[in-house]
């Protein structure tokens, strides 16, 4: 009972992954992602940590999620409809950069207002970080084919639902 409760649980981890996937790749052509290090925040807190419950939770909900997997999804279907995708680099860490300035500020994760202290902007902290993010994208500008941006795929197809694609395959080509 337990293993098909397991089974159901993953495969509704993974419906939800498809998606969410084809959303996004059905009204982006450009997907820029910050490059996460998800087995480093996955490890175990440190002994004694005040916070090892707190850290217990944080590592369940990332895992459950299953960032990695959704990403890996991401690329597959940009690859089916010749997308780019972006990793930006974790130095330059979206979430304590101002998207107008680029003044650098250690933020705590509880601050969920940017408020740059050199230029004023007032913006949302996940906004201003893709606001990063897309900043970085467009300063490749048309060298999107380097090492941090690759353009997927040279034979695109249509973009939209994970449906549409699937249905795509399974059409025989024609001769």
């Amino acid at each position: 009972q337990i293993s098909k409760l397991q089974n159901k649980v993953a495969s509704q981890r993974q419906d939800w992954q498809h998606k969410v996937a084809a959303q996004i790749v059905s009204g982006n052509s450009l997907v820029a992602t910050e490059k996460l290090n998800i087995k480093g925040m996955t490890r175990k807190a440190k002994k004694g940590s005040k916070g090892k419950h707190q850290k217990t939770g944080l590592n369940r909900s990332l895992l459950d999620v299953g960032i990695g997997n959704l990403i890996s999804l991401i690329r597959y279907k940009l690859d089916e409809c010749g997308g780019v995708f972006v990793d930006v680099p974790f130095k330059i860490a979206p979430s304590q950069t101002c998207p107008q300035c680029g003044y650098k500020k250690k933020k705590e994760l509880s601050q969920r207002v940017h408020n740059c202290d050199n230029c004023n902007l007032i913006a949302d902290r996940d906004v201003a970080a893709a606001m990063v993010m897309l900043n970085y994208a467009k300063g490749l500008g048309t060298s999107l084919s380097n090492a941090d941006a690759e353009p997927l795929s040279k034979n695109p197809q249509p973009c939209g639902g994970f449906r549409k694609v699937q249905q795509l395959k399974r059409q025989k080509p024609r001769t």
